[in-house]
Formats: C-alpha cells, sequence, structure tokens
C-alpha cells in the first residue's frame, strides 16, 4: 500500500526527527539537574537565576553565528560539533562542583544548542515540501515536548549532583549524532538570513512581539527554577523525582491544548485565543502562588499543568500573527526577529523570577507569572481593539512552533519551494522600470521599507 504524501515526507526527515527527541531527552534533562546542583551547592536563588540567563545569552549568541558557522562547516558537521561540546560540557559540570564554574559552561552549552537547532531546523525547512510541511512539523514539535517530558525521569531518585545523573544527559548527546552521521540524505543548500531592526518588527506586528518577549520571560524564568519549587515536595520520593513529574505535568498541559488552541486560532481573531490564553495559565499561576501546598502536593501538580496548558501554548500563536501580517519576502526576517526578542525575554526572566523567589519566597515564583501573564492577555485585548483582523487572503494556516535558533523561510506554511508560477505555460510578467520597494502592512497602517 503506498504511502500518503504527507507519511512519505515524514519518513524522508524521520532521522532528523528522531536526533531531535534524543536531543531533546537530554534538554530536559539537563534542564531539571542545573538548578537542583547549584542550589546543593547553596548558591543563592538569584545567582541561580543568573546561571540560567547566561545561558539563554549563550544560546542568543549561538542563534547569531549559527548561520556563518553553517555555511562554514555545513549542517551534518555542525552538529556533530555541537553535540560534541555539549557532550563534554556537562561531563564538566559533574567533575567541577563550583558556581563560578558552571556559569561560562553553561554560556557554551547555550551556544552549542543553538548550534544543534540551527544545522536541524534549517534542514527539515529545506527538505520538507510546502504541500506536507504543517503534517510533519506538526509530528516534529510533539516530538520535541514529549521528549523534554521524558528527559528528567532519567534521574528521578539520584542526587542532583550524582555523577550518575549528569553520565545519562552525556549519553544522549552523543546519541544524538548516530542517525544523523550515518544517513544518506544529501544535506541541503545552505540557508541565508538577513536580519530586521527590532523597530520595524515592531510596526509590523506589536501584538507578537510582545507576546514573544513575555513568553520568553514567564516561560524561561518560571521553568528555570521550577526544580527549586518542587524539590521539597514528598511526591514520588522527593527530589528530583518529584521535579521531574512537575516538569512533565507542565509540558503535558501545553502538549494537550497547543494543537486544539491553534486550530482556533485559525477560526477566530488569534490574539484573543492568546488573551484567552494568559489569563487562563494567569490563573493557574497566582491559584500557587496564593494557596501553595494548601492545595496539596497533587493538587499543585494539576494546576501547574493548568499553567502549561496556556503559557507553553502561546508563543507558537504569537508567531503565526505575525505571519499573517508580513509579506512573504519578509516572513524569514520577522520570524528571526521574534526569536531574538524571545531570547532576550528569556535572559530577562531567569533575574526577575530569582528575585521574586528572594523577596516573597516560592510563592513569588507564581506570583511574577501571574502577573505578567495579566499583562500579556490585557496587551492583546487592546491590540485588538486598536487593529482589527487581518485580511482572510493573508491568514495563515496555523502550526505549533517552539522557539528555536533558526526559523526558516521553509517553515512557513505559505512559503512555496520556489517562486510563485501560475503554470509552465504562464507567460513571463515584463520588467519593471524600477523595482518597487516592499510594502509591509503594519498594525497602524502602511510602512515602505528598503
Amino acid at each position: 500500500m503506498p504511502l500518503s504524501p504527507s507519511m512519505s515526507d515524514t519518513r524522508n526527515v524521520f532521522v532528523l526527527i528522531v536526533a531531535v527527541m534524543i536531543l531533546q531527552i537530554a534538554g530536559g534533562l539537563i534542564g531539571v539537574l542545573t538548578p537542583l546542583g547549584l542550589e546543593s551547592m547553596d548558591t543563592p536563588p538569584q545567582a541561580i537565576g543568573l546561571i540560567a540567563a547566561l545561558y539563554a545569552a549563550g544560546f542568543m549568541l549561538g542563534a547569531w553565528l549559527a548561520p556563518r558557522a553553517l555555511a562554514t562547516f555545513g549542517h551534518i558537521r555542525l552538529f556533530a560539533a555541537a553535540s560534541a561540546m555539549n557532550a563534554v560540557s556537562v561531563l564538566s559540570l559533574s567533575l567541577v562542583h563550583d558556581a563560578i564554574f558552571w556559569a561560562p559552561v553553561r554560556v557554551v552549552m547555550g551556544v552549542a544548542f543553538a548550534f544543534s537547532f540551527t544545522s536541524i531546523e534549517s534542514w527539515l525547512g529545506s527538505a520538507v515540501p510546502e504541500k506536507s510541511r504543517g503534517n510533519v512539523m506538526g509530528i516534529y514539535h510533539t516530538g520535541a515536548k514529549l521528549s523534554l517530558m521524558i528527559g528528567p525521569f532519567f534521574v528521578a531518585g539520584l542526587s542532583p549532583l550524582d555523577t550518575r545523573a549528569y553520565t545519562w544527559a552525556a549519553l544522549f548527546l552523543s546519541l544524538a549524532l548516530v542517525p544523523v552521521c550515518l544517513t544518506r540524505k544529501e544535506q541541503p543548500p545552505l540557508p541565508e538570513r538577513k536580519s530586521m531592526p527590532l523597530r520595524a518588527l515592531y510596526q509590523v506586528a506589536p501584538a507578537a512581539v510582545l507576546g514573544a518577549l513575555i513568553a520568553g520571560v514567564v516561560n524561561t524564568g518560571t521553568q528555570s527554577l521550577l526544580p527549586i519549587y518542587f524539590e521539597s515536595f514528598k511526591l514520588g520520593g522527593g527530589g528530583t523525582t518529584a521535579a521531574a513529574i512537575a516538569s512533565a505535568a507542565a509540558w503535558m498541559g501545553g502538549l494537550i491544548l497547543q494543537w486544539p488552541a491553534g486550530r482556533l486560532s485559525d477560526r477566530i481573531e488569534r490574539r484573543l485565543v492568546i488573551a484567552i490564553l494568559g489569563a487562563v495559565s494567569a490563573l493557574a499561576a497566582l491559584t500557587i502562588a496564593i494557596f501553595g501546598t494548601g492545595l496539596g502536593e497533587v493538587g499543585v501538580v494539576v494546576v501547574l499543568g493548568l499553567w502549561g496548558a496556556g503559557a507553553l501554548s502561546f508563543y507558537s500563536l504569537c508567531v503565526a500573527h505575525a505571519i499573517d501580517r508580513t509579506p512573504k519576502v519578509l516572513i524569514p526576517q520577522v520570524m528571526s526577529g521574534l526569536l531574538f526578542v524571545w531570547a532576550v525575554g528569556s535572559i530577562i526572566g531567569p533575574l526577575m523570577s530569582g528575585f521574586a523567589m528572594r523577596a516573597a519566597g516560592r510563592s513569588g515564583l507564581f506570583g511574577l507569572a501571574g502577573l505578567l501573564l495579566i499583562v500579556l492577555a490585557v496587551i492583546m485585548v487592546w491590540r485588538v481593539r486598536s487593529k482589527p483582523v487581518a485580511d482572510e487572503d493573508k491568514m495563515a494556516e496555523w502550526s505549533p512552533v517552539l522557539p528555536t535558533p533558526l526559523a526558516s523561510v521553509k517553515l512557513d506554511p505559505r512559503m512555496s519551494e520556489s517562486s510563485e508560477k501560475t503554470g509552465p505555460e504562464a507567460p513571463p510578467e515584463p520588467a519593471p522600470e524600477e523595482s518597487p520597494e516592499p510594502e509591509v502592512e503594519v498594525e497602524g497602517g502602511t510602512e515602505s521599507k528598503v
């Protein structure tokens, strides 16, 4: 029985999806180990937040350097080198238990993860045709989230500074090399990436920019200190097991609601859906902040899943909203710009969360998240009232998007494999005397871009 086109296209990039899933198992595992390990070394919360911010800074630096590195070394070699850098880095954390040493190592790991995802994302974007891109990318992101949920359970029951925990992470980082290095698929042409000034990006879609910033602040800040919040819980035996359960609950919430929220945003104004998600997650965060363990340990985990359902789902809707208002020729710049904004927020978030926990105790973590998510909901409602819905003919079909270091033009479901043509018999268009500048529809009018 012949495979459907979407299944065939998925099979063509299956090794890349498997590589990312293995890589994300290590990522989820490291995300739990790092804050717990730092706390075991008596590192204060604000310093833990600072080290998390340094990782985000390294990720942003890697995203900026990655296109040039990709053009120099190619997809496979860059991915292999980055995975090796990460494996060596995580093993070094188990050898030296000193927060001052961990800080620069986390910067290196941020750069390496950015290189790894750039290699895979650009390869996927080039290899998957337009007609099945949504389905394939949906499988890709679903697999990545499942891996992030699974990862922490490999260290359940181990001490945060147990060498075996870091060996598990290095094992998966090394294992991710196998499917990529042994693939017989031809590497795609190297992608190009041009930057867009942040002011111009904001003029294209203010709501998307503000939403991406808040996503970076809230999600990265909360998740970076989440293991510390749950370490004292007795759930599953406490310690790393309780932290793994909490992390999985948050990601499970986002996994369950992401597709329904995205499909709903194809039918009604996306910013209203983002506002609803923000309000739901704000309510959940404030409930945890106010009642805390009074809900019972299982109750807190359930409410945390509700927080994840909203907070971990709205970033992809912000991206889709920006695409709705962007000319096709500028989509790569806009998506890369949103990534940069998200990375800025991911640097600020852990710092703010660390200070919130120091000032208000554990309730400060979710109290800050709840307030910022209320701000998100208010902003989205305000933008809807300020600017009506985009034209129907410019609406892009939604597909889930995770913040990754390179958003290629091929990732957008509206982009074809080549320039738009009416068919092989279509007559060529006459060349104009002067090439007009592309016009960018912005939420407040139309701006000419050079």
